[in-house]
């Protein structure tokens, strides 16, 4: 919209709320033996503004970035953390469910259904509790691994290094 001063004694006129429109500098590839002039191009800062800053990560999300970058000792000692959490932690449940009701859960029983969902929430809350303490294990695991599993049995490839003879003249 064009703009319009405003009438003497009046109001001031609405202030614009849609993105302005500025000379945006982008960067352009350097030339050999100098650089360039950046170029200038008419871009709305809204268009410019496609980099959006990253929320902020979680514990467990930081977490999760170290332990990828342990690389393949890093992620597999945390899978094996992750099956042994599991597989130790349903019978745990499915036992103390016998020991709490005194009967082994009949899935066919409304009221057996009842406490298996209930059951089932508390030990979900407390799986996803336990996600940073699993990955801190796997974090602290990880050299082990490392050394007695990956470099045991998957070695890294040697690299070879080619000389060239020396040349007679």
């Amino acid at each position: 919209a064009p703009f319009v001063p405003p009438a003497p004694g009046g109001p001031p006129p609405p202030r614009r709320t849609g993105p302005a429109h500025r000379p945006v500098r982008t960067a352009s590839p350097p030339v050999s033996r100098g650089l360039k002039e950046p170029e200038v191009a008419e871009e709305t800062v809204e268009e410019a503004a496609e980099c959006v800053v990253p929320e902020e990560q979680s514990e467990t999300q930081k977490l999760m970035v170290q332990v990828k970058a342990a690389g393949p000792a890093g992620v597999l000692s945390y899978a094996l953390w992750e099956l042994g959490f599991w597989t130790l932690s349903v019978p745990v449940c499915v036992f103390g469910y016998r020991e709490v009701t005194g009967h082994w859960p009949d899935f066919g029983d409304a009221e057996d259904q009842k406490k298996l969902a209930g059951e089932a929430f508390a030990f979900v809350n407390f799986a996803r509790f336990a996600v940073p303490l699993r990955i801190g294990l796997a974090l602290g695991t990880t050299p082990w691994i490392k050394e007695n599993v990956m470099d045991r049995f998957f070695p890294a490839d040697e690299v070879v290094e080619c000389v060239e003879p020396p040349q007679e003249e």
